[in-house]
């Protein structure tokens, strides 16, 4: 069978492109018809959140409205500033009393007497200025010597700080630490070694112990509350002591048990952790050497005597008067640093307790009378305390 296609190729060829054309204009009207939903749905969801948000602004405006007509809201905002600035208070807070200990340690405590008229100290630049009298009570009497020698002592005086311990090496507060007796003088053995009283079982003074917080329970019936407070009671009671806590190392016996190796460091037993001093154990045969390296000077540089001349005390005794400059470490007064001790070279300890500042200061020495040769010519102080 023989098929003949009468149409023409043209007419052929136009049925096709209207096809096309009709199939193109219907995917367009599909197109513009889900765009035009696409906007629609899109203008919904704005005019949805013009309303949200307009809501919103009223409501923000209402409570701007009630936050300033606020009473108190200057007194809160200070109190606010204020709050967020405590650790940078604390972190620059000085301590001015530890001058006393820093003294109280430059002082000889032989029968040497050095002792001060006036004392201004600058807190901004750590820096001590003074007036005082240099006095030789015994052989040889040369007041000359007695002023070196507090200067040279001021250059050898170190400072030690740091935190306590328990054996967790979990810090106990500094409130839970006694480091002095009674008059202020830093506990010590008979061999030396410092030590402190940790009040152990005292509330917040155990670190890591909880087992009293239960005591704070408010939602439980009152008699099963009054018998849980008083068997806590019996327990806080109980584990209330003065631990003996060292703050010298007890080198030998801890290297014995294994609390402390050559390197120095130690574990398993409450101790004090030193900022400034590092110990060092080397074994010689069966014994072992340790020693002990504190880089805290509390001078900066030597003190500087801006000047000095020959006086009278107010007991008309010959003394040597003089007036110094002294830079601090800064670090010695900083209140972050803690269990604060100067330490030295006359054997004398003083931690922060320290106040006993009685014989520090003197009347102000007299300059030399007129016509008193004994006192102006006086170099080596030959006539003693009775010229």
């Amino acid at each position: 069978m023989f098929e003949i296609n009468l149409v023409p190729d043209v007419k052929t060829q136009m049925l096709k492109t209207i096809k096309i054309k009709n199939l193109i204009l219907f995917i367009c009207i599909v197109v513009s018809a889900g765009a035009a939903g696409v906007v629609l749905l899109l203008s919904g969801i704005s005019g949805g959140q013009s309303l949200i948000i307009g809501g919103q602004d009223k409501r923000i405006e209402e409570m701007s409205s009630k936050v300033m007509n606020y009473k108190g809201l200057n007194e809160f905002l200070t109190i606010q500033d204020q709050l967020s600035k405590i650790s940078t208070i604390g972190e620059n807070k000085k301590v001015l009393s530890r001058v006393f200990n820093v003294l109280g340690t430059f002082l000889p405590k032989n029968k040497d007497q050095v002792s001060f008229s006036e004392l201004r100290v600058d807190l901004a630049t750590s820096t001590l200025n003074f007036e005082g009298q240099a006095d030789a009570k015994e052989t040889p009497l040369i007041d000359y010597r007695v002023l070196e020698s507090f200067k040279k002592g001021v250059q050898l005086t170190r400072y030690d700080y740091g935190r306590y311990v328990d054996k967790e090496n979990r810090e106990i507060p500094t409130r839970c630490i006694k480091e002095t007796d009674e008059k202020g003088n830093a506990y010590t053995s008979e061999n030396g070694s410092i030590f402190a009283y940790w009040k152990r079982g005292v509330r917040g003074c155990d670190p890591g112990r909880d087992d009293y917080k239960e005591e704070d329970e408010k939602n439980k019936e009152d008699d099963t509350k009054s018998k849980t407070k008083n068997k806590k009671d019996e327990v806080v009671d109980e584990a209330i002591e003065d631990v003996k806590i060292w703050r010298t190392p007890q080198f030998n016996e801890w290297y014995k048990k294994k609390y402390m190796d050559l390197s120095g460091q130690i574990r398993e037993v409450p101790h004090f952790e030193s900022q400034c001093i590092k110990y060092v154990g080397s074994e010689d045969g069966k014994k072992v050497k340790w020693t002990a390296n504190n880089n805290c000077k509390v001078a900066v540089q030597d003190m500087v005597v801006r000047d000095s001349s020959n006086g009278r005390n107010a007991a008309g005794l010959l003394v040597l008067r003089f007036s110094a400059t002294l830079e601090i470490d800064p670090m010695v007064f900083a209140f972050k640093n803690k269990h604060m001790m100067t330490i030295g070279p006359f054997e004398q300890n003083v931690t922060d307790s320290y106040m006993q500042i009685e014989n520090m200061f003197s009347e102000r020495a007299k300059d030399c009378a007129p016509g008193d040769t004994t006192c102006s010519t006086n170099t080596q102080n030959t006539g003693g305390n009775n010229g």
